[in-house]
Formats: C-alpha cells, sequence, structure tokens
C-alpha cells in the first residue's frame, strides 16, 4: 500500500511538472535574479564583509592587555589562610600601528572592487547566455524546417525511385541527407538544453523550473552604429592594479617601520598578599608598580639583515606592479580599439545579411508565384523558403557577434551594460 502511494505520488509530481507552465523571463529579470541568487555573489559578499570587519577593527593592536588571578593557601597544621591578588595593565604602541589600519582600509576597498567586479562578471555571463539562447532557439527552428524539406525530398526521391523514374543511387543520397540533418538538429537541440541549464545555474534557479524567455534581436538588427567615443572609461584591470599598487607601497612603509621605527610599552601592575588569618582584618596597602620601556631594533640599518631584505622585497613587489599597471594601460587601448573592430565588422556583415535577405525574400515570392502557377514544384518552394529563413539566420548570428563584442567593450570601459546600445 505504501509502495503505490509513493508511486502515485511520484506520477502525480511528474505530471505536474510537466504541465506547469514555462515562467516568462526576461533579460532584466535575469539579471536581477543572478545578482541575488548567484553563488559567486553570495561568496564575493562573504569575502567583502569579512574584509569591512577586519577594516573596522585594525586598530585592536593598541588595546590593553588585562590580566588578574587570586589564589587561597591553606595550610594543614594552621587555621590562617593566604590570600594573594594579583592584576595586570599592559598597553603596546609599535610604529607600524599606522600602516596596519591603512592596510586594512586598502584591503576592503580592494574587497569591494573585487566585489563589484564579481557582479558584473555575472551580469556579463547573463546577458550573454540570454542572448545565445535566443540565437540557438532560432537555429533549432531554422534546422526543424530545413529537416522537413529533407524529408520531403527523400520521400519524393523513394517514389520516383519506386515507379522507376529515379536512381537508387539519388534515393540514397536525399536519405543521407535527411539523415544529417537529423542528427544536426539532435545535437543543436541537446546544445540548447545545456545552455539553459548553465543559465539556470548561473541565475539560481532549480533546474526543474521550466523557463521561457522573452526577448528578441529586433532592436539590436537595427543597430547601424555605435559610438563609444564620448565614454569615461573606468577600467577594473587597471583600477584593481592601482589599488595593489598602493597596498604594496603601504607594505613598503610597513616594514621600513617595523625595521627601524621604536616601539614603546607602559604596564601598571599590583599586587598583594594578607596571610594574617583574620578575615574581618584583611586589607592590601600595595600600590603597585609602573613600568616604562621603549625598544629600539638596529639590525634594520645593516643592509644584509632579515629587516633590510625585507624592505628590499617590498620595492620589487611595488616595481613589478608598476610594470603591470603600464602594461594594463597599453593592453586597455589594444583591447578597446580590437573590440570596437569586431563591431564594426558585424555592422559592416549586417548590412550585407539585410540585403542578402532581400534578395532571398525576392526569389521566394518569385519561386512562390512560380509554384502557384504550376511551374515550380513544391520541393523547390520549400527550398527556397529555406534558403530564406537561413538569410534570416545568418543576420541573427551577426547580431549576436554584435551584442557579444558590444557587452565586452562596456564591461572593458567599466560602464553600465546597455550604454552603448541604448534605446
Amino acid at each position: 500500500m505504501k509502495k503505490s502511494a509513493v508511486l502515485f505520488l511520484a506520477v502525480f509530481l511528474s505530471a505536474a511538472n510537466v504541465f506547469a507552465q514555462p515562467v516568462a523571463l526576461g533579460i532584466e529579470e535575469a539579471v536581477s535574479k543572478a545578482l541575488e541568487e548567484n553563488v559567486s555573489v553570495k561568496r564575493g559578499r562573504i569575502s567583502l564583509d569579512s574584509a569591512e570587519r577586519a577594516a573596522g577593527t585594525s586598530w585592536n593592536s593598541v588595546s590593553p592587555t588585562i590580566n588578574g588571578s587570586a589564589s587561597v593557601t591553606m595550610p594543614l597544621d594552621s587555621d590562617k589562610n593566604a590570600l594573594s591578588l594579583s592584576g595586570s595593565v599592559k598597553v603596546n604602541l609599535a610604529p607600524s600601528i599606522y600602516t596596519t589600519v591603512k592596510n586594512a582600509c586598502l584591503n576592503y576597498e580592494k574587497q569591494q572592487m573585487t566585489y563589484d567586479e564579481t557582479l558584473r562578471s555575472v551580469e556579463l555571463a547573463v546577458r550573454k547566455s540570454f542572448y545565445s539562447i535566443l540565437y540557438q532557439e532560432e537555429n533549432v527552428k531554422l534546422k526543424q524546417k530545413s529537416l522537413e524539406t529533407a524529408k520531403s525530398q527523400y520521400e519524393s526521391n523513394l517514389s520516383k525511385f519506386n515507379r522507376g523514374t529515379l536512381s537508387k543511387l539519388d534515393v540514397l543520397s536525399a536519405q543521407v541527407t535527411y539523415q544529417n540533418e537529423q542528427l544536426e538538429l539532435d545535437t543543436l537541440k541537446t546544445s540548447l538544453d545545456n545552455a539553459l541549464a548553465e543559465f539556470k545555474q548561473v541565475i539560481g534557479i532549480p533546474q526543474d523550473t521550466q523557463i521561457e524567455l522573452s526577448g528578441s534581436f529586433d532592436r539590436i538588427m537595427a543597430v547601424t552604429e555605435v559610438d563609444a567615443s564620448g565614454v569615461t572609461p573606468e577600467s577594473y584591470t587597471i583600477a584593481s592594479l592601482e589599488k595593489q599598487l598602493e597596498i604594496a607601497q603601504n607594505a613598503v612603509n610597513a616594514s621600513r617601520l617595523a625595521a627601524w621605527g621604536p616601539s614603546l610599552s607602559a604596564s601598571y601592575t599590583y599586587s598583594a598578599t594578607n596571610a594574617n588569618g583574620a578575615k574581618d582584618e584583611i586589607s592590601f596597602d600595595s600600590p603597585g608598580s609602573i613600568s616604562l620601556g621603549a625598544s629600539i631594533p638596529l639590525d634594520g640599518f645593516l643592509p644584509w639583515s632579515s629587516g633590510a631584505q625585507s624592505i628590499a622585497s617590498k620595492k620589487d613587489t611595488v616595481a613589478d606592479l608598476e610594470i603591470q599597471l603600464e602594461n594594463a594601460r597599453s593592453e586597455f587601448r589594444v583591447d578597446a580599439q580590437t573590440y570596437m573592430n569586431k563591431i564594426n565588422q558585424s555592422l559592416a556583415n549586417m548590412e550585407m545579411r539585410r540585403s542578402s535577405i532581400e534578395l532571398s525574400q525576392s526569389t521566394y515570392d518569385m519561386t512562390r508565384d512560380a509554384y502557384n502557377h504550376g511551374t515550380k514544384d513544391l520541393l523547390t518552394l520549400q527550398t527556397s523558403h529555406d534558403n530564406l529563413l537561413e538569410s534570416k539566420l545568418n543576420l541573427l548570428s551577426e547580431a549576436y557577434n554584435l551584442v557579444c563584442a558590444v557587452l565586452d567593450l562596456e564591461n572593458l570601459l567599466g560602464v553600465p551594460f546597455g550604454t552603448l546600445l541604448a534605446e
């Protein structure tokens, strides 16, 4: 009985999932959901909170150290008990406190930049995946049309062969084409399923959720120019290296202070003992003691000492980061030009694709008229229609290349996505 109930429940849930209405998802909604539910974003938020907490308590090295103790001694041959109390307060003041606090603040700023870049990376991935899925869906539709045409061609050739008007070779050739089209369609469907699974993973929704993307390439296919001349760039790579350089320079200062700077210490100690055994006469008259100290490292002035070598090592890090920063600025200009070249190439290709669509449309219209007048057969009409669909898919492919290049350029420039393809 229990097995039957479990089986019924499984069948019911499966049926409910099959007949569930797909969730319509637009690109902005997908981005918003990803920025809330994506695993990388959540982990980045934890790291950012940790860095913020560290920055907020980085001064704690000057917090005083407080100790206290008490003890009672009870001799076995006497009724007099000895009571002892002691306490101490100690404060250390090292010159590195300034660089320690500054380093914590710089690390927090760097973590904030890393978190912001994580948000941008996730948004970029979502936007690219969204348009990729739209393109793959259109590609599947076209391949289905091509498969129908190939099937019709095969069935027509088989019928002619059975009537003795066509060779076996033509039938086999049409059959191979039909089977290849079926294999290609299955491959495209698998690729689309995988893309949808990855998309759900990125935006953080359950895999069993049925989604339907609401969007199109219509606006992008109408674009004729992309102008980035008025954009003020804010490269994350350059900003990140600049922050790393600032952290490295602070590390040099910290090493210098550790090697040459004096450290100060102050402490107060109080201790007292009462051994008179009279509980109502216990008194502690010890005023305690104060201790002041200063420590000045001298080995830092020796060029072969560990302190001097630490300073030299930190300087090497600064020099290396300065080279990386200069190279990043040069690469930024090259990458920006590369993306602009891709954009301009896609725009030029789209113009040619539009022309091809017009020619394919004219060819299809004439073929349809000829078919209506009986001078062209159905397969010729279907092939002409498939060519028209393929021309439209080629334009869609160029539109996808364009939107990816624009998104990459926007990400490189550090501007909000949609700036260069604004409505």
